[in-house]
């Protein structure tokens, strides 16, 4: 069952690029103008990118999937859950409320679930590939957010950054019950133990939020190939930096670079506004 939440964020707590720009009127429930880019890598440590991302800015709707299962597995698992979500929303949701776009981002988990578990049936080298998934979907100046896994939804808003999700990971369940201090669950030890991915079970069970957002926010979705290495207090600095979306991408990757590149890479930065902010 998923659990969908009210953010308040009328006081924020700090805790290869592709761009595209979208222009659209805002109405009260109407898509509003972005810009976006993104920005993805192997890595230094991988041969194969199983990371996937989808932007379908017209309708508001934003995906970023990090695959498991091993070689080809992990990609296949990741790509089917983007494009199977992308094309369940992108024509049904459209300027829809909140609260109607949360109970289409659950719909569409569950479909995209149903679609990796019925393609590792038929294919017997896809057996027990999975995938992590955020998704954002914009109206007005409401945004509905979903995530299966350990794959991030952060916002930053007049220089805070304020992380939307909260993992599905062993590490994160240990911090949740006092057995580790916050920054243990990224740990070597920990880092990649889920406790919710697509494709593993017959139910989704996403966490689903709904919150306002203004004119100048800026949302990140990425992969745990950056916040396992990188700081939400560095995050938070390229993103506050003042650079276009696909500079401040590609700085976010060149960081997880820099910091050892252990893992494929990703970054969905979405600028809210019809102005991307220059330096």
């Amino acid at each position: 069952m998923a659990n969908i939440a009210q953010h308040d964020l009328s006081r924020p707590r700090t805790p290869g690029v592709s761009q595209g720009p979208s222009a659209l009127p805002d109405p009260a429930h109407a898509v509003p103008a972005v810009g976006w880019a993104a920005a993805t890598d192997a890595g230094r440590s991988r041969t194969h990118n199983e990371d996937c991302w989808r932007a379908c800015p017209e309708a508001g709707v934003f995906v970023l999937a990090d695959g498991m299962g091993g070689y080809n597995a992990g990609e296949v698992a990741s790509a089917i859950a983007a494009d199977t979500v992308v094309e369940s929303l992108a024509g049904a949701l459209p300027g829809a409320p909140g609260e109607q776009a949360a109970a289409g981002l659950v719909r569409a988990l569950e479909r995209a679930n149903g679609a990796i578990l019925a393609c590792a049936a038929r294919r017997p080298e896809c057996l027990g590939m999975g995938t992590t998934i955020a998704v954002v979907v914009l109206a007005g100046h409401t945004a509905a957010l979903a995530h299966v896994g350990d794959s991030r939804v952060y916002l930053h808003r007049a220089g805070e950054l304020v992380r939307l999700t909260r993992d599905h990971s062993l590490g994160q369940a240990m911090v949740d019950a006092g057995l580790a201090g916050e920054g243990a669950g990224r740990g070597p030890a920990l880092r990649g133990v889920l406790t919710r991915a697509l494709g593993v079970g017959p139910v989704a069970d996403p966490d689903v939020a709904v919150l306002s957002v203004r004119d100048g926010d800026r949302l990140l979705l990425c992969s745990d190939g950056l916040t396992d290495l990188v700081s939400d207090e560095t995050i938070g600095g390229l993103l506050g930096w003042g650079e276009r979306a696909d500079a401040t991408a590609r700085r976010l990757i060149d960081a997880a670079l820099d910091a050892g590149g252990l893992d494929n890479v990703t970054a969905l930065v979405v600028d809210v506004g019809a102005v991307t902010p220059e330096r």
